[in-house]
């Protein structure tokens, strides 16, 4: 019962969000714009409960979402100044922290599902010399920083844990460089090669889906050496910047927006998203097979150019299909290598 009641005020708030953000766009846009925006979320859910169908109609709205989403956030995020810009590539590296690889559980990997504890020991496991650090409640402020304004409204409700883990891994970059991986990454092979990169993020530009970083960067996966920091110093400030004067997320895909958005506006960012290559074909592969009979052919063919799949936690798979093991039995059984 209480679950329900949980889900049912989740719902209720998510709602009244959708409406005030539609709201919203129409008063800096117009009633058209907004309509077409909230047009696109309902869009986005259809292709959640249909298999991810995307349908032309589907296209062509979600294609106008995003154009009317950039032009309200080129209207409302005023560009960095060059002196705050200058402020930011002065920040000092902690060299005990350099080159890690940060993956975040807010309640500690020990309070984990079966499946992430699984994907960031697969993690450990290729990650070599470098350390792999936790993020937890307990700890984060041993290693970022953030304004007392903004641990108030974590503290309120009004900035959730997913809000707050999309400036962590922003905050983390532009202080130390190093990777950062979402907890549900399962990884196949060595890491090092990204450290090697200037800036990196799994990019995929053939992906399928009109999506707002057109498969050219995906958010749960950065990187960046130490002269690159001040990119995701620069993107973590116009997150500060929204949430300073807003009290809701106006969009579920503002992180990604507001990236665009820097992008934009500073072309050291453009060029730096620049330089990412092609990485990472299949990353979303292993997840559509998951609970599938596990086939030693297909997983050699998914895992050859790729070595991270990215999961989730919010499905339940099984471990065996008529006697005959999953993807999923096997990644359980640490044997799907």
């Amino acid at each position: 019962m209480a679950s329900k009641h949980m889900n049912l005020k989740r719902v209720t708030k998510r709602v009244k969000e959708e409406f005030g953000s539609t709201i919203e766009i129409a008063r800096v846009l117009n009633v058209r714009d907004a309509v077409s925006t909230f047009r696109g979320k309902v869009d986005i859910q259809l292709m959640v409960h249909n298999g991810h169908k995307e349908w032309g109609w589907i296209r062509k709205h979600l294609l106008k979402k995003h154009e009317v989403m950039n032009l309200y956030f080129d209207k409302t995020c005023p560009k960095l100044s060059d002196e705050r810009i200058r402020q930011l590539e002065k920040i000092e590296l902690n060299e005990e922290y350099k080159d890690c690889i940060w993956i975040c559980w807010w309640q500690g990997i020990d309070q984990a599902p079966s499946i992430v504890k699984k994907c960031v020991d697969s993690i450990r496991k290729h990650a070599g010399n470098h350390k792999v650090i936790i993020i937890t409640d307990k700890n984060y402020k041993d290693y970022v920083d953030f304004p007392e304004w903004l641990l108030e409204k974590k503290d309120k409700g009004i900035i959730t844990k997913t809000h707050m883990s999309d400036l962590l891994r922003l905050k983390l970059l532009g202080q130390y460089g190093g990777i950062w991986l979402d907890s549900t990454f399962y990884c196949t092979d060595s890491l090092e090669a990204y450290f090697e990169r200037p800036v990196w993020s799994i990019k995929r530009p053939d992906y399928r889906h009109t999506s707002v970083a057109c498969g050219y960067f995906a958010n749960y996966s950065f990187g960046c050496q130490k002269e690159y920091r001040v990119v995701f110093n620069i993107i973590a400030e116009y997150l500060l910047m929204y949430w300073k004067t807003n009290d809701y997320m106006i969009d579920y895909l503002f992180l990604d927006y507001l990236i665009v958005q820097a992008q934009r506006k500073h072309r050291m960012v453009k060029e730096a998203f620049d330089l990412i290559e092609p990485n990472n074909p299949e990353c979303d592969e292993l997840l559509k097979i998951l609970g599938n009979k596990y086939e030693e052919k297909v997983w050699n063919r998914m895992k050859k150019e790729t070595a991270l799949f990215k999961l989730t936690w919010k499905a339940n798979f099984p471990k065996e299909i008529s006697g005959d093991e999953t993807f999923y039995g096997k990644l359980i059984a640490r044997e799907l290598i």
